[in-house]
């Protein structure tokens, strides 16, 4: 009898060690929970870090902590929780699929694709594994496949407006306007709060030069994202075109500080200055926009111009060098007459 006592003794311990565990992970879980509700971002991370370090194998803290990082903006954090579920459930469809967004959002297009390709199996009827898909190769310039996914995703959904919208998209990039719009139309019948259509219906009026239109289609998009600084960029660069340049400086320089990172915006800024008639600045904003990405849209030409008006003609020539003659051989012949350092 006293035996029987003394081995149950070892189980009891265990047992209550086990109730305080699951205790506590379930405390922090929702005191961390309460905290996200009230928008206490840093007070919530705390919590589900208490509740993981409580135990290492509490999916619902790790997938939580995913959701306060990915709204704080530490992405490759949100990555690695996601990663640690994986690790812990290796076929989690859902994470996968939230990872893989989180992919596009880090520019990894193909670790995008590969989570896409892990969950086929299983979502094979699912349209939003190939709309993933179709995000993924739009941003790696492989528009035939791009649109072949976003098509498969409309079979699976006829009525995803963003599959025809991002259609549209791929269209607008591959320089084929009649059949981007199109899609873009038939998105925002399906459902007319995109504001990704509207400003790209803003971009393809800018291109045939009808700037108001543009101006029209930009304030669409922005009243459905106000804080957009890609939109705010392409209305400025609309009121740029208009050499209305109070409205233009003001949006492009509130877009430049809603996203310092984009090399359209800093292209329009150094465009701003040219029309200001300040060339040094103009030169400035040129480069930074050529350091960040070269392939915005006649910013070789542009930054050529910019040397050449700073007396440096050597560098515009350079610069120029670097496109087909057809394209600039009118600046050529100016700006490589007389290179000067």
């Amino acid at each position: 009898m006293y035996r029987f006592i003394f081995l149950a003794l070892p189980f009891l311990v265990l047992l209550g060690c086990t109730s305080k565990t699951e205790h506590a992970k379930l405390t922090f879980l929702l005191k961390g929970n309460k905290a996200l509700e009230k928008g206490n971002l840093e007070k919530a991370h705390f919590f589900y870090n208490e509740a993981i370090k409580t135990d290492s194998t509490f999916i619902d803290a790790y997938l939580n902590n995913a959701l306060v990082l990915q709204q704080q903006g530490k992405l490759y954090d949100a990555v690695t929780m996601y990663d640690a579920v994986l690790e812990l459930v290796p076929q989690d469809m859902p994470t996968l699929y939230k990872r893989a967004n989180l992919y596009l959002e880090l520019d990894q297009y193909y670790r995008a694709l590969d989570d896409a390709k892990a969950l086929l199996p299983d979502w094979v009827d699912s349209a939003n594994v190939y709309f993933v898909q179709g995000l993924a190769y739009t941003r790696l310039h492989n528009y035939a496949k791009a649109l072949q996914a976003f098509k498969t995703s409309l079979t699976k959904d006829p009525s995803l407006a963003e599959a025809y919208v991002n259609m549209g998209n791929v269209f607008y990039y591959a320089h084929q306007p009649d059949s981007a719009k199109i899609y873009l139309n038939k998105g925002l019948t399906i459902n007319k709060n995109q504001p990704n259509a509207y400003n790209t219906l803003g971009l393809l009026a800018l291109q045939q030069g009808n700037n108001e239109l543009a101006i029209h289609y930009f304030d669409e998009a922005l009243q459905l994202a106000s804080g957009n600084a890609w939109y705010l960029n392409n209305k400025g660069y609309a009121y740029l075109q208009l050499h209305r340049l109070d409205s233009a400086e003001y949006l492009i320089n509130t877009s430049m500080k809603l996203d310092p990172y984009n090399a359209w915006v800093y292209r329009n800024k150094g465009l701003l200055e040219k029309d200001k008639g300040n060339n040094s600045n103009m030169l400035k904003y040129l480069k930074k926009a050529y350091q960040m990405d070269k392939g915005v849209d006649n910013l070789m030409t542009d930054l050529a111009e910019a040397y050449f008006l700073n007396g440096l003609n050597t560098k515009a020539c350079e610069m120029l060098e670097q496109l087909p003659d057809s394209v600039v051989l009118a600046k050529k012949k100016l700006y490589c007459s007389n290179s000067s350092h």
